[in-house]
């Protein structure tokens, strides 16, 4: 197991799992992890962030090898400034360095790659094809107005924003540009998916609820699952094209109550659990217990899971002895969880729209 502590700004951007962290958000849990509990290292953490970012998303095409020589580069440089100055006094000189080169290395990259604007709504409007005319309609009053589309889906627009979309849908595929915020009920149709293109995100769904925030003039676009599965990427992922033609959903997939941030100035996507999640069959809401009496842990997270559509990880042979004598009414997911965890003396945190809980356990 590597030790990561012992770990500088410029080591963690060598390191090929971090570097994976970073790019492809693999190995999340492990690093978040990590990172809860050594909060120290969060400032070499977003300089490592910082310097990966730049150099892989630089224009031209940077090679591993190349990234790695940069990176080896910036310490290079670094070394030289202490290279006449008192041994006592080298560490710190050399950190002190690597602190000035490596943000300003990132910073000068980043001004040159990022700088460009997404591109503009109408540019995007023309570039999708379609064969019949297509509808601009933009609410510019103060209350919320909803549009019909012609396959019967429906989107609740918010004050501020405009949609673009055809008359009449093509065959295999139904696509329509949006800027502002806005509530989604698509009809369901496996054959002919929906594509929502906002601010550099991609949104694809066979039929469910959502909502999309991608104000023009904001740094994150935000797309939050209501009820069945939706699926994301950016306009610039190079498998863009095979994942829009593939009948699947495939990309970053997210599901009710979970929701994805995506930060146009460095086209990062990061899932989450949305602030209060609630629950999935709101008929059933009655016929839901949350009574327990002597039941195991098991069972109280598994019936928690279901009504709520999260994942609760948890160590099941360590707390497999654990039981729960309880009654939970009406209060929000995250306060049951707090409840449950304070009368097992366990804690949890949320990680990649995941629960994890960890605790002693019982015997």
């Amino acid at each position: 197991m590597i030790d990561y502590t012992a770990y500088d700004a410029e080591a963690l951007a060598l390191d090929e799992s971090f570097r994976a962290w970073v790019l492809e958000n693999a190995e999340s849990l492990f690093w978040e992890r990590w990172l809860a509990e050594h909060p120290e290292k969060d400032a070499a953490v977003q300089q490592a962030k910082r310097v990966v970012w730049a150099l892989y998303h630089a224009q031209e095409e940077i090679s591993e090898v190349e990234v790695d020589e940069a990176i080896q580069q910036l310490v290079q440089r670094a070394e030289e400034r202490v290279a006449v100055v008192p041994l006592w006094r080298q560490t710190w000189v050399r950190v002190a360095a690597a602190v000035v080169l490596i943000p300003l290395a990132g910073w000068l990259i980043f001004q040159r790659n990022f700088s460009k604007e997404v591109t503009p709504y109408h540019e995007v409007v023309q570039q999708i094809k379609h064969d019949v005319k297509l509808i601009e309609f933009t609410n510019t009053t103060s209350r919320a107005q909803s549009v019909t589309l012609s396959d019967g889906s429906s989107v609740v627009l918010q004050p501020q924003t405009r949609i673009s979309y055809p008359t009449i849908f093509q065959t295999d595929k139904r696509e329509v540009v949006l800027s502002g915020e806005a509530f989604f009920e698509v009809s369901k149709n496996p054959e002919k998916p929906f594509f929502v293109f906002a601010n550099g995100l991609v949104t694809k769904v066979l039929g469910t609820s959502f909502t999309v925030q991608a104000y023009e003039k904001d740094r994150e676009v935000r797309v939050i699952v209501k009820t069945g599965k939706v699926s994301v990427f950016t306009r610039e992922d190079p498998a863009a094209d095979a994942k829009q033609k593939n009948r699947e959903l495939t990309g970053l997939v997210l599901t009710p109550n979970q929701q994805v941030t995506f930060r146009r100035a460095d086209s990062r996507l990061v899932r989450s659990l949305v602030e209060k999640p609630q629950l999935l069959a709101l008929s059933d809401i009655q016929q839901q217990s949350f009574e327990f009496r002597q039941a195991p842990v098991s069972d109280v997270f598994a019936v928690l899971e279901k009504a709520y559509g999260v994942k609760i990880v948890y160590d099941e042979e360590l707390m497999g002895a654990c039981e729960l004598t309880a009654t939970l009414g009406d209060e929000p997911l995250l306060e049951k969880m707090h409840l449950i965890c304070k009368v097992l003396e366990a804690n949890y945190e949320l990680i990649d729209a995941q629960i994890v809980v960890t605790g002693k356990g019982c015997k």
